[in-house]
Order: C-alpha cells, then sequence, then structure tokens
C-alpha cells in the first residue's frame, strides 16, 4: 500500500480515508520513487476542499459531490477566504498603530 506524505496535502487524514476520496472522487495521485502518493497543486486544492466538505461542513460522500457540482462553491469560498485575509490584515496594522 502506498504511504502518504502529510505534510504535502497538509491535513491530518488517515491514508485510508485519502485512498477512499481517490476513488470516489477520481483523483489520479501519481507514486513516486519510494512508493509515496504524490498529487499536483490543483489536486491539493482539490483534496482540501473535500476535506472541508466531509470534515469540517458535515456532508456525506454523495453529498460532497453534490455540492461541488453546483460549480460556484469554490468560488464563493475563496472569495471569503480573500475578504477574511484583508480584514486580518486590517486589524493587524491598527492593532500595531495603538
Amino acid at each position: 500500500m502506498a504511504k502518504l506524505k502529510q505534510i504535502e496535502i497538509g491535513l491530518n487524514v488517515a491514508e485510508k480515508t485519502l485512498l477512499s476520496w481517490n476513488k470516489n472522487f477520481k483523483i489520479k495521485a501519481s507514486l513516486d520513487a519510494e512508493g509515496e502518493l504524490v498529487y499536483s497543486d490543483d489536486q491539493v486544492a482539490f483534496i482540501q476542499l473535500i476535506h472541508h466538505l466531509i470534515k469540517e461542513r458535515g456532508f456525506t460522500i454523495i453529498g460532497a459531490k453534490k455540492e461541488l457540482k453546483k460549480g460556484d462553491f469554490h468560488y464563493k469560498r475563496q472569495q471569503t477566504i480573500s475578504q477574511l485575509v484583508k480584514i486580518r490584515t486590517f486589524l493587524e496594522e491598527l492593532k500595531e498603530s495603538i
């Protein structure tokens, strides 16, 4: 069985969970010379999105697939993250000026 570099995807998920997601969401990870799964940046972002839907928001695999089919979910999430980063930056600058 392939080993997984947890650092690469930045999530603490069991290997069997990740392999299940690979199968259910048709993620084609490649194996390196040591037999470890290797993901592209796009695949890592997609896995993080799946993790968010399933582990943080409580979706089932079927529910996550339906949510992903809506298409605009990823855009809305990225837009929200961008706005929160701007707010954080503003608050950090405000804190430093006090």
